[in-house]
């Protein structure tokens, strides 16, 4: 495993541990929907959001660079 590796796991096991701590009931609102969901589903989906386009993006690069 390289440090890399290791700092994201790392990473995600504070986020993993942060989200569990944090287990409310919130309300989201976004533009005219509301809804009451967890803390931890809206922590959990926030990250793994950021992760999918962060890889996504990695990926394009990888694409354009290659030409």
């Amino acid at each position: 495993m390289n440090f890399r590796t290791i700092i994201g796991v790392l990473f995600a096991l504070v986020i993993v541990v942060f989200s569990i701590q944090n287990a409310e009931v919130t309300d989201v609102s976004f533009f005219i929907w509301k809804l009451s969901m967890s803390r931890v589903l809206i922590i959990l989906g926030s990250f793994g959001i950021g992760v999918l386009v962060g890889y996504l993006l990695s990926i394009r690069q990888k694409i354009i660079s290659k030409k």
